[in-house]
């Protein structure tokens, strides 16, 4: 959730800077690029602050087109099957079903 939520605030900075709708920036792009920079920040170069301009600047590029309907709910489509659950164990079943054949 943490992670999300530092992804989310990303995009939202790269949004404010570059006057751009957060919700057109690509959260799995800036995901990947924020991997990407974390390398460098490990490093210790000593630049941060150049490197975060930079990764707010890569991130404002990665936009997606337009995509109407995508504020459904997620749902699990449940269809109803035809046989009855089993209720006992595999082994008997199957050499129930055997002497019947």
């Amino acid at each position: 959730m943490i992670g999300y939520n530092l992804v989310r605030c990303a995009i939202l900075a790269s949004a404010l800077r570059f006057d751009i709708c957060p919700t057109r920036l690509s959260f799995t792009g800036a995901m990947q690029a924020i991997e990407e920079s974390a390398a460098s920040i490990r490093l210790r170069s000593g630049r941060l602050e150049e490197q975060w301009n930079n990764l707010l600047e890569v991130i404002s590029e990665l936009i997606v087109g337009n995509r109407p309907g995508r504020q459904e709910k997620r749902e699990l489509k449940r269809r109803r099957k035809n046989y009855r659950l089993m209720t006992c164990p595999r082994n008997p079943n199957r050499n129930r079903y055997a002497t019947a054949a």
